[in-house]
């Protein structure tokens, strides 16, 4: 028997799980639908990466989504938990808008991981920042998490787009 639950019905730990989940659909709708479709970039001061350098720094950034998934899972302080989810949920969240939604309107095309953003990162990024806010001492160390978060998940992507330049 197949049981639904409402998505505010799932807890903090549930719903990170399912952010994961849709992170790693999100990043394989990326990998497959930007060998059909290349990025185009809004910017000509900006040099989309080529497929095999995206598919590199895709990789490697599921494989840190997974780790990380995997390191607040299994801790049992709760401001590790709340630090890693919170982060996570912020960088996808922001990643729904930057690139994914402004390329699309920019150029008025389909934009590779467009669907999924839309569909599963935004609603369960929202979900999971709204589950954890309760646990939070203030706004402040929220918004601290968020910032460091955002901070930390552009810097990687960047450094394995720079490595994958670099190597291939």
């Amino acid at each position: 028997m197949l049981i639904i639950m409402k998505l505010s019905e799932f807890s903090s730990r549930k719903a990170l799980t399912l952010l994961t989940g849709a992170f790693i659909l999100h990043n394989t709708e990326e990998a497959v639908t930007m060998l059909f479709q290349p990025v185009e970039s809004p910017v000509s001061f900006i040099h989309p990466p080529t497929y095999n350098q995206f598919l590199f720094a895709v990789s490697a950034l599921t494989i840190a989504g997974i780790i990380a998934y995997l390191a607040a899972m299994r801790t049992k302080n709760i401001k590790t938990y709340l630090f890693i989810s919170t982060a996570v949920a912020a960088a996808l969240l922001l990643n729904v808008f930057i690139p994914h939604v402004v390329v699309a309107l920019y150029t008025m095309k389909y934009t590779p991981g467009l669907v999924s953003a839309i569909m599963l990162n935004l609603p369960f990024s929202l979900h999971l920042l709204s589950k954890n806010k309760p646990s939070f001492q203030n706004h402040k160390q929220m918004l601290f998490y968020i910032a460091v978060g955002l901070a930390a998940g552009y810097a990687l992507f960047a450094l394995t787009l720079i490595l994958a330049r670099f190597l291939i």
